[in-house]
């Protein structure tokens, strides 16, 4: 029907593309720029935290109680990727491990002959071990034989050494807090005569034991033991040791969430080791400071595996492991969709010319 009157064509006006901001209708290009600066806050805010980042760095695998933690080495290794170095590989340390236990009666009695040796190593004046525990053992061990004095972490990975060495079997402890700041390192031994593993604290140079039966403690008995201080019974030396039982007591308080290391194949620290196929930049990698050195182990190397309790480490205070790893992944979905929504939108027209409006807009049918 022709227009009558003054009454102008209701479709007149000029035929322009219609913004394509389109997200279930028109959005305007500050809001997208808002979206897109609130997320990269929001990831800056989450990567900034080298916890958060190790948190996602490490393979974690979370078990809803602590006795399936406690699983026999056999049950672990089938059940999730628990890793050892081959007693062949270690053959070097054997000699000395079974002059160290020879004549000992249990397994905590073997596992205190080889911390009482180490302590024994340490000349004075006091030098620090400034050799990571990353180095490996046999760095570590070199160091200790010319008498510097080694702290928790490598310690507790030369005894691991020569525990395996000798057919059994250990794996590393980290306590922590529950947003997952690790403030000490110790062992788990496993006893095969009492199929259970028990906690041996290098610091302490002792081990706990339940005093009715004289079977070692686990980590998880010996933290509830710790807390309330009752019956509570430690063999330790009496002068060989950093802590006092008053000094780890301060320790599982302030740091009360052990995670369980299932990668234990401490060569695949070595020097030929490392990084894997970029260990030829193994002078550059190794001088990172930390945390890119972390890092780079994660990236190149062997990827740090954990076992924890469920509920006992939240990331960022907010996230479980599952849900950080989403969160992340929702973070960069979203700035990707905004950088390729700006690109490919009005914002590339030429200067000066206009927007479209309703009157450029085809209608809709």
């Amino acid at each position: 029907m022709p227009p009558t009157g003054d009454h102008p064509h209701p479709l007149q006006g000029r035929w322009l593309p219609a913004s394509r901001y389109v997200w279930g209708g028109h959005v305007s290009p500050q809001f997208v720029l808002i979206l897109l600066l609130l997320h990269t806050l929001l990831l800056g805010w989450f990567v900034s935290d080298w916890n958060h980042v190790r948190m996602l760095l490490y393979g974690f695998y979370e078990v809803p109680s602590e006795e399936i933690a406690n699983e026999s080495p056999d049950d672990m290794d089938l059940h999730y990727p628990y890793q050892e170095d081959s007693v062949e590989a270690l053959a070097r340390y054997r000699p000395i491990a079974l002059s160290l236990v020879d004549g000992t009666r249990s397994a905590g009695e073997s596992a205190r002959r080889i911390g009482d040796y180490i302590y024994s190593l340490r000349r004075e004046p006091e030098t620090l071990l400034d050799e990571d525990l990353r180095f490996g053992p046999d760095v570590l061990y070199q160091k200790m034989l010319e008498g510097v004095h080694a702290n928790c972490g490598q310690m507790s990975t030369v005894v691991a050494t020569f525990w395996r060495s000798l057919g059994g079997h250990s794996r590393a402890v980290r306590w922590g807090t529950t947003d997952g700041v690790i403030g000490h390192y110790a062992l788990e031994l496993w006893d095969a005569e009492h199929y259970r593993w028990f906690y041996y604290d290098m610091n302490l140079n002792g081990f706990a034991y339940d005093d009715a039966s004289g079977v070692p403690l686990s980590v998880a008995s010996l933290r509830s033991n710790l807390l309330t201080g009752e019956h509570l019974h430690v063999q330790a030396h009496p002068a060989r040791h950093d802590y006092t039982l008053r000094d780890l007591q301060e320790t599982v308080r302030s740091y009360p969430v052990e995670t369980y290391v299932l990668n234990n194949n401490y060569l695949r620290l070595s020097r030929n080791q490392r990084f894997g196929m970029f260990n030829r930049f193994y002078g550059a990698l190794v001088g990172l400071p930390h945390p890119w050195d972390r890092i780079a182990d994660n990236l190149t190397g062997g990827r740090d595996l954990r076992l924890v309790v469920q509920g006992r480490i939240m990331v960022a205070g907010w996230f479980s492991f599952t849900g950080a790893r989403v969160f992340l992944g929702y973070l960069l979905v979203m700035i990707t969709i905004c950088l390729i929504t700006l690109r490919q939108t009005s914002l590339g027209r030429p200067a000066g010319t206009p927007p479209p409006t309703a009157v450029d807009t085809r209608p809709s049918r």
